[in-house]
Order: structure tokens, then C-alpha cells, then sequence
């Protein structure tokens, strides 16, 4: 005699998660890459244009930078805190993913302390150049790029700030850490642009 015997349905698939923010921060992310791009294209142009007046003694040309305006220490020191900083970004991931809130929290301090550290150091060196803006196209040109990452380091701490108070009232764990990638995709981002700054203008000047 047969039984009758309920056979239970399989569980329905897990839903996946919307990743949009992730999505949009990495298109915003590359936005703001091509932002520098276009600028250091615009500086090595007149840059190049500056060297050829200069070494063909025709008029226009002048001294790039004086002797002393551009600190190379300084610009150092940034360039290493940035790359620090983007350990400690990638430290407050991978604990969020591993539901390790203490370690998470401490990471997302250690980052923001090096972004703030990043800021007040360019400001400094803003500050030390002792060039008036209206100086030379070069002075401009210095001042927009330095201004220009000041404003976009800024965005990524506020967007880490926002991330890690997301994350202190409980709304990132193992199953989604969607917020904390997106602020860290951005923070790498922050971290490719000031490359070129400190190669073109710290170590070349």
C-alpha cells in the first residue's frame, strides 16, 4: 500500500543583495580619476611648453617653480600615509566581513586619522609654498591640483565617517558589507590620485 507522503519543496534561493552602491562608488571613483588624469594633462602640457621656450631662450618662458617652494619631505610623508591608509581601509573590510566589530572599529579610526593626518599636511604645504596664485600659470596650476585632492580626500573621510557610524548602529555584518566596500573603493581611488601628484610635482617639480 502506498503512503501518502508530503515531499517538502526545496528552500527558495537566497535573494541577491541590490549592490548599487557599490556599483555607482566604483563609476564615481573612475570619475574622479579622470578628473586628476585630465588636469596633469593640462600641466604636463604646459609644462613641456614652459621647458621648450626656456631651453630655446624665447620669450614666455619662465622658472618653473622657485628654488625651495615645493618640500620634498612633505610630499613624501603623504604619499606614505596614503598608502598606509589603504591597509587600514582594507583591515575595516575584511573585519566587517568577518563580524569582528572591535577590530572594524579600531580600523575605521586608524583610517580616518590618517585621511585627517593627509588633509592637514597638504594644507601645510599649501600654506608653505609662498607662491601668490596669480605668481605664474605654474603657481596656478599647483594650487588646483594640491586644492583639487584636499577636496576629494575630504569626500572620503566624510563617506568613511558615514560608513562607520552605519556600521557602530549595526547595519554591516558578514552578509552585508556593501557600505564599507563602497567607502573603501572610493579611499583606493583617493590613494591612486595623489601618485602622480607626488611623482609630478614632489619628486620632478
Amino acid at each position: 500500500m502506498a503512503s501518502d507522503v508530503a515531499v517538502a519543496a526545496p528552500p527558495a534561493a537566497e535573494l541577491s543583495r541590490n549592490r548599487t552602491l557599490v556599483v555607482g562608488t566604483a563609476f564615481a571613483s573612475v570619475a574622479s580619476i579622470m578628473v586628476f588624469v585630465g588636469l596633469f594633462a593640462v600641466y604636463i602640457s604646459v609644462r613641456q611648453n614652459n621647458e621648450f621656450l626656456v631651453e630655446n631662450g624665447l620669450p614666455g618662458g619662465t622658472l618653473w617653480f622657485p628654488e625651495g617652494a615645493v618640500q620634498i619631505a612633505p610630499g613624501t610623508m603623504m604619499m606614505f600615509t596614503t598608502w598606509i591608509s589603504a591597509f587600514t581601509i582594507s583591515w575595516a573590510v575584511q573585519a566587517i566581513r568577518n563580524d569582528d566589530r572591535r577590530n572594524a572599529y579600531a580600523a575605521f579610526a586608524v583610517t580616518l586619522v590618517m585621511g585627517a593626518a593627509v588633509i592637514n599636511q597638504m594644507v601645510f604645504a599649501v600654506l608653505d609654498f609662498g607662491l601668490p596664485v596669480d605668481r605664474s600659470v605654474p603657481a596656478l596650476m599647483l594650487y588646483v591640483i594640491y586644492g583639487s585632492y584636499i577636496v576629494f580626500m575630504a569626500i572620503a573621510v566624510v563617506f568613511v565617517s558615514l560608513m562607520a557610524i552605519r556600521a557602530i548602529a549595526g547595519q554591516f555584518n558578514s552578509q552585508n558589507a556593501d557600505g564599507v566596500q563602497a567607502a573603501a573603493i572610493f579611499w583606493y581611488a583617493t590613494v591612486i590620485m595623489y601618485l602622480p601628484v607626488w611623482y609630478l610635482i614632489t619628486i620632478t617639480k
